[in-house]
């Protein structure tokens, strides 16, 4: 992988088994997303998604209930909060693509 595109930084908040919460700081990530408002019957509803490659062979433990941030953030978790200082992502896939020379992971995410 070219390391000239990885050039983000993001902040996933892991929900564990017993109902805590951890944060998880990767640097050098490839995130694109796609800001987008569709108009509906009700007005407007924001429908950003994104993906984010995140070049490593460990395995991570990330799953659909997570919650990312772009950027390194130092807030605790609080949902409400988070989405009104930053653009919060919800996880809705995760690949594990760790097999031949490009072994990374594939987080699929939206608003």
């Amino acid at each position: 992988m070219n390391k000239r595109f990885f050039i983000h930084k993001i902040t996933v908040y892991h929900f564990n088994e017993d109902e805590s919460v951890s944060k998880m700081y990767f640097n050098e990530v490839y995130f694109r997303h796609n800001k987008k408002t569709n108009l509906i019957d009700k007005g407007l509803e924001k429908g950003s998604t994104g993906s984010i490659i995140i070049p490593t062979i460990e395995k991570l433990d990330i799953s659909t209930d997570d919650y990312l941030i772009e950027g390194i953030i130092k807030d605790e978790f609080n949902l409400n909060d988070l989405q009104q200082k930053y653009q919060a992502f919800k996880v809705v896939s995760v690949d594990d693509n760790r097999k031949g020379s490009l072994q990374h992971f594939k987080i699929g995410v939206s608003e």
